[in-house]
């Protein structure tokens, strides 16, 4: 019988918190008061399911190894979950989109018995998992395909992730609500959940006698991860939550419009929509009276200014704003927005009558909703911070 050392029991201590605290922070990923549970659905199984894989030397433990097989599939079902919950940001999905992400996983549960089914025959009367069959050609097989399966997971969640990144762009002027750096953080943390058990399986391999303490190793890992995965998925508004007053569907469509835009805006492909394109004349339209809108009635000045009010206020559908925004001015409504935001900032920081403005009422006049998104947008228009800029202007203007 083995007998935990002290890095074991320490590891599987922390892996039983882990675990215990997974599965408890799932259910409250779904049933939080402040959760949208279309979106965290997928959220609440990604950890509930990632909390399952860790538990797995404890459940060979009280079940032994023969009868384990329905856990084997379970990291089949990660990649998937974590690809189905950043896809839900921008559409609903719906079972017949879901399921086809699944057949990998059912797939693997029918050869994850019938490969135990065949150890259990070789190794018969062994309580503990016998080192020899990790060095099993159809268990390294397994492995390796788990791990192409997870990677190109990833690879599938990163590009839906840069493209929600740049639909966002243009349909709402102010981002600083749609923080997806946690987004980035769920997805690259994946990532190296993935190459740590691809590090750790090899090394299980060659020093069997230390499979309990690098099995509990890897395990650990991925607690810390599920803690951060669950505040931030807690905390973070979806677009539905951000606009309540608009139907999901208007929200879907314009999403769907916004990357055909940026489609074509980056000539990835050809312009597909059943929906007719706007002549030169209809742009050139659309522009001056985009151009009257932001300089004359100043409506960059609201802070949250979408693409939609935009749209509604032009009486046009949004779809044509966005043509008129991309192939007209060659700007995302992001960039149009706070291009002009900046240049009334710039305007009241160096009108001698604000000397006694400070740097977040010129924010807000401007049309910027706190001082840190003034800042940031400030320094990327123009290298300088507000308070910079102004200093600068000042040093500039006083007599040698």
């Amino acid at each position: 019988m083995h007998i935990l050392s002290v890095s074991e029991k320490i590891l599987s201590l922390i892996c039983g918190l882990g675990i215990l605290q997974g599965i408890l922070l799932a259910t409250l990923v779904y049933f939080h008061p402040k959760s949208d549970r279309s979106v965290n659905f997928f959220l609440a199984f990604y950890i509930f399911f990632t909390s399952a894989i860790m538990s797995l030397p404890f459940i060979m433990k009280v079940i032994e190894w023969q009868n384990s097989f329905f856990m084997l599939p379970l990291p089949f079902l990660t990649g998937p979950l974590l690809y189905l919950y950043l896809r839900s940001f921008k559409e609903t999905l719906i079972w017949r989109k879901v399921l086809p992400h699944l057949v990998i996983f059912v797939l693997f549960f029918f050869i994850a018995y019938w490969n135990i089914s065949i150890l259990k025959n070789k190794y018969p009367n062994t309580k503990f998992l016998p080192p020899e069959v990790l060095s099993e050609s159809r268990i390294i097989i397994v492995q390796y395909v788990r791990f192409l399966h997870q990677i190109f997971y990833y690879f599938l969640a990163r590009r839906t992730l840069l493209s929600y990144q740049r639909s966002i762009r243009h349909l709402f002027s102010d981002i600083s609500r749609v923080d997806l750096k946690w987004a980035r953080f769920l997805i690259n943390g994946f990532l190296i959940l993935i190459c740590a058990f691809m590090v750790i399986f090899p090394l299980m391999r060659r020093y069997p006698e230390e499979f309990s303490t690098l099995l509990f190793l890897n395990m650990a890992i991925a607690t810390p991860y599920i803690y951060l995965a669950v505040y931030k998925g807690i905390s973070q508004p979806t677009i539905w939550q951000l606009q309540p007053a608009i139907k999901k569907e208007t929200v879907e469509e314009e999403f769907h419009q916004a990357e055909q835009m940026d489609a074509v805006t980056n000539d990835l492909q050809i312009q597909k929509t059943t929906k007719p394109g706007l002549s030169a004349d209809k742009i050139n339209d659309l522009v001056s009276k985009i151009t009257m809108l932001m300089e004359q009635e100043k409506l960059f000045q609201e802070t949250e200014l979408t693409l939609s009010q935009l749209a509604r206020k032009l009486a046009v559908p949004a779809y044509q704003v966005s043509q008129a925004l991309n192939e007209g001015m060659k700007k995302s409504f992001y960039d149009l927005i706070n291009g002009y935001r900046i240049k009334e900032a710039k305007r009241l920081l160096l009108d001698p009558k604000n000397t006694n403005y400070t740097v977040l009422s010129v924010g807000f006049e401007a049309g910027f909703n706190s001082k840190t998104t003034f800042n940031t947008v400030f320094k990327k228009f123009t290298g300088l911070t507000p308070t910079e800029f102004r200093d600068q202007q000042k040093s500039v203007s006083l007599p040698v």
